[in-house]
């Protein structure tokens, strides 16, 4: 019993350590829940990161949606940090049952010209994003994806662009949809924001529900631990579509 009472007291410290710990983590990746930051991950660290989504009443066949993110983000200089991602999602309509699956892995690579120090970067900060990913039921499917992230900072106000992109190839059809998104961040008390943002998933070619949402956002940067939390209320194409992410540095 008392091996067991000291494993349980290691794995509890360990826990508090990571996500509450008093250390800085360089933490608040990003303040939105559907836009990527313009940080990085400081040289040397790592973070694990997650997101948890819902795209709730979307199309013609007022479908459900939930998808699940999973990420070990690493750095490789203090500009380039590399990232391996699973993701699973569940799926439901009106003409089809739902189920829980896997449906990709693949990787990102994450470059940010800028100085990891916010004073030498200046107000305006940028980052380029390209990943891969392989689809896991269509051996023969892979998906690119692209995002240009510009970022402007004065005072107690970020404000942020996202301008991204997918592309989906397989021997039976290609899609390309682009994924615009913006948003405003107000510091209220040390490291809490509110905002709001806006993002949409539009269709340029091939099958799929055009939509886009605006709503109000929440981050949050606690010792090793960040943030954000997005509620979207649905402009076109979907009834609403919520938004989680959050990650604790390693």
């Amino acid at each position: 019993m008392h091996h067991v009472a000291v494993h349980r007291v290691l794995a509890l410290g360990l826990f508090a350590s990571l996500m509450f710990g008093t250390a800085t983590a360089h933490a608040g990746r990003t303040h939105f829940g559907w836009l990527y930051g313009t940080e990085v991950v400081p040289e040397r660290g790592t973070e694990f990161e997650t997101w948890i989504l819902e795209e709730n009443k979307k199309g013609d066949d007022q479908s459900d949606e939930t998808g699940f993110w999973w990420g070990l983000v690493f750095a490789v200089t203090p500009h380039l940090e590399l990232a391996i991602t699973t993701e699973a999602e569940y799926e439901k309509s009106r003409v089809e049952e739902g189920d829980v699956h896997f449906t990709q892995w693949g990787g990102d690579v994450r470059y940010r010209p800028q100085s990891p120090d916010p004073i030498d970067a200046g107000p305006i900060t940028t980052l380029f994003r390209v990943g891969v990913k392989r689809r896991i039921e269509d051996r023969a499917g892979i998906r690119g994806e692209l995002d240009v992230v510009a970022s402007y900072t004065t005072g107690r106000v970020f404000v942020a662009v996202d301008a991204g992109a997918i592309f989906d190839r397989s021997p039976d059809q290609r899609e390309i949809e682009l994924r615009p998104g913006a948003g405003v961040s107000v510091r209220a008390h040390e490291d809490l924001r509110l905002g709001v943002e806006t993002f949409g998933e539009l269709v340029a070619k091939g099958d799929g529900t055009s939509w886009m949402v605006v709503g109000p956002t929440v981050s949050l940067t606690h010792g090793r631990f960040w943030g954000a939390a997005t509620y979207g209320i649905g402009l076109f194409g979907v009834r609403d579509a919520p938004r989680l992410t959050f990650g604790a540095a390693l």
